[in-house]
């Protein structure tokens, strides 16, 4: 009976024991990858391919489903994708993605960006020399695109705002991004920085400050700044800091953001 007992025990913690574990699923070498609701071919992985200039698409069982071919200027290096979509910059069902690349002046030691919004089949429908953060505000109709514009290459370096209208209606949950309702913090820009470096944030309408941490690899905390609603992003100074690897995000009544990189060179 007591031999019974411990084998019906066993069998319990082994079935327990499958049921709690966190299981690799599947890797996607050499690229970052994030994951969308399409709103008409539902859910699915994308990867930004940097070496060939690529966004592929996977179905959920992380077979091939597309592959789009970027246009990039030349010397120019894909930096990040955004708002992969099906009819939020046109009014057909085929993938529309925004893209960003970079050059880096090694000379001079600045960046210029590029910003583009196009097609599966790689068809550009928008493109904008020196854009290098973009976001999309819901309105009153339709949705806004803003494309700040950065020169760094005059001193201090300067930023045109452009607006959009676009046929498409941005919704919660279709892409990977967070929308307003989060405290969010993006991909910071110029990345390796040398003397200022733009991080741009979100913060929801029911948080009127938070804080944005700037911390080494070691943990420890190195600046603080509050954020609040009076600007979506915060130029912060570098050149005080040793060249290195340093990490950041917001932080607001207990809740942290997703953490992010920051590469300071001198």
């Amino acid at each position: 009976m007591k031999r019974l007992i411990s084998i019906l025990s066993l069998v319990t913690l082994l079935t327990i024991s499958t049921q709690g574990q966190i299981n690799l699923e599947h890797t996607y070498p050499g690229v970052s990858a994030a994951y969308i609701n399409l709103p008409v071919s539902g859910y699915k992985y994308y990867v930004m391919d940097v070496a060939n200039s690529q966004c592929r698409l996977y179905n959920n069982d992380h077979s091939l489903w597309k592959t789009v071919n970027l246009s990039i200027p030349a010397n120019y290096y894909l930096y990040d994708i955004q708002y992969v979509t099906e009819n939020l910059f046109n009014a057909d069902n085929t993938i529309e993605l925004l893209y960003v690349s970079y050059t880096y002046n090694s000379t001079l030691a600045y960046y210029t960006y590029d910003t583009r919004i196009a097609t599966e089949n790689g068809t550009v429908l928008l493109s904008i020399p020196g854009g290098g953060y973009s976001y999309v505000y819901p309105a009153q109709t339709g949705s806004k695109l803003f494309i700040w514009v950065y020169n760094y290459a005059v001193s201090p370096s300067t930023v045109n705002t452009l607006v959009y209208s676009i046929p498409g209606q941005i919704t919660t949950g279709s892409f990977d991004y967070p929308l307003d309702e989060r405290v969010s913090v993006r991909k910071a820009f110029p990345n390796p920085t040398t003397s200022t470096v733009t991080i741009p944030y979100t913060l929801p309408l029911n948080i009127s400050q938070a804080e944005l941490v700037l911390y080494n690899v070691g943990g420890t905390k190195i600046k603080s700044f509050i954020v609040d609603h009076t600007f979506d992003n915060i130029v912060v100074q570098t050149n005080d800091l040793p060249a290195g690897m340093y990490l950041y995000r917001i932080e607001s009544n207990g809740f942290k953001s997703e953490t992010f990189k920051l590469s300071v060179s001198k």
